[in-house]
Formats: C-alpha cells, structure tokens, sequence
C-alpha cells in the first residue's frame, strides 16, 4: 500500500469562530500532509439555474487516520476536494477511503 501513496496532498479542517456581530465565520485551517493514492471515479452533469454544471468524484487512499475531521478539506495542487464519505475498507485500520468531490472555484 504505502508504495502507491505517491500524491502529497494537504488536509484542512474547519475551524468557526465570532464575528463582531455575533454570528460566526468558518475558515479552512491546515492541520497536516499526507501521502494519498488518487484515483477519478465518476463524472456527472447537472443543470444549474439554465446552466450546465459537472461534478468530478475522486476515491482517495491514505493511511489510517484515529482522528479524522467529520467535515474536512484535501487540497491536491490547485484543487479542492470536499470530503462526503470516509470509511475503513476492511476494517483492520490500515488505511481510510475517502469519497470526494472537486470543489469548482
């Protein structure tokens, strides 16, 4: 497995904190690198307000994380991957699978 993690991507986790109006801003904070093998999954196409919109998936491995955020970010060169789903495949803690979606900027 550990041969495969070839790609450097960064985790970012939110963080939410009081605005001067009492309501909050949510920031996107850095929390560590990981090693992570990336593969594409699917493409779809949805229509938008008259527009057309697609949405690339990504299945992305990397080692075991205990702590893993429940709302998390990858930053993989100039993308943003938005994590929906993470899982332990075989469920020996080795390594987390996670299912994201290219967040379009």
């Amino acid at each position: 497995m550990i041969g495969q993690l070839r790609k450097r991507i960064g985790l970012y986790a939110p963080e939410t904190v009081a605005d001067d109006l009492g309501g909050t801003i949510t920031t996107w904070a850095f929390q560590r690198g990981l090693w992570a093998a990336i593969q594409p999954r699917a493409i779809s196409e949805t229509r938008e307000n008259g527009r057309l919109s697609v949405t690339q998936s990504y299945l992305v491995t990397i080692r075991y994380q205990t702590h893993f955020p429940e709302r998390a970010r990858l930053v993989w060169g100039d993308r943003i991957l938005r994590v929906v789903a993470a899982s332990d495949p075989d469920t020996r803690g080795e390594r987390l699978h996670l299912i994201c979606e290219e967040e379009k900027q």
